[in-house]
């Protein structure tokens, strides 16, 4: 419900699919989504969100923060030994990899935060990223910014800040479809069925 409300704030009328808006309430929708999915995994729903638009600019920007464990946390808890090892930058920067998720290697599982980055690249937009003592900064074209936070500063849980252009919006199910062939593609599955007349 959430996102739904989020998204008719922002895309007025694009709940219907005919309407030009509709690719732009498609993608808060989608983005919300994942990211209130993930404050409800990690930090059993206590969390905050903000969204604005505005047509100066032509700018989507939409803010998610948890009071979670964060993830360089939940990803040591879940038994990565290098989750152990890196600083938080780089153990954020494998979160956005496909498949890695805290809940462990389902296939179905770690690629919501994966697909809405790359997402917001294709929509010529940021994602923020802040989590224990370690912030990433993905812009456009997947171009990384790493760093720490000064004089010893933790966020215990989970902020997410992302922007991107109203304009890249309205293909957002191409946009969705192409993350999905750059980030997840298909495995190739063994044949294990003969057909024979």
């Amino acid at each position: 419900m959430l996102a739904v409300n989020f998204a008719a704030c922002i895309a007025r009328g694009g709940e219907d699919y005919e309407h030009p808006n509709a690719g732009l309430y498609d993608a808060v929708w989608y983005l919300l989504t994942e990211m209130a999915n993930n404050v409800q995994q990690h930090s059993r729903g206590m969390g905050f969100v903000a969204a604005q638009t505005t047509q100066s600019d032509g700018f989507v920007r939409i803010a998610i923060a948890d009071c979670g464990c964060g993830i360089p946390a939940s990803l040591a808890e879940a038994g990565f030994q290098w989750a152990q090892d890196l600083p938080d930058e780089d153990i954020i920067e494998q979160a956005l990899v496909a498949r890695v998720s805290s809940k462990g290697q389902p296939s179905n599982e770690g690629v919501g935060l994966t697909l809405s980055a790359r997402i917001v690249d294709l929509m010529g937009g940021h994602m923020l990223i802040a989590s224990g003592a370690g912030t990433i900064i993905r812009s456009n074209h997947g171009v990384v910014q790493k760093e720490r936070f000064a004089a010893g500063a933790r966020y215990a849980g989970t902020v997410v800040a992302l922007s991107f252009r109203r304009s890249e919006a309205a293909d957002f199910n191409c946009k969705l479809h192409e993350a999905k062939e750059l980030e997840i593609p298909l495995r190739a599955m063994p044949t294990s069925a003969r057909f024979e007349p």
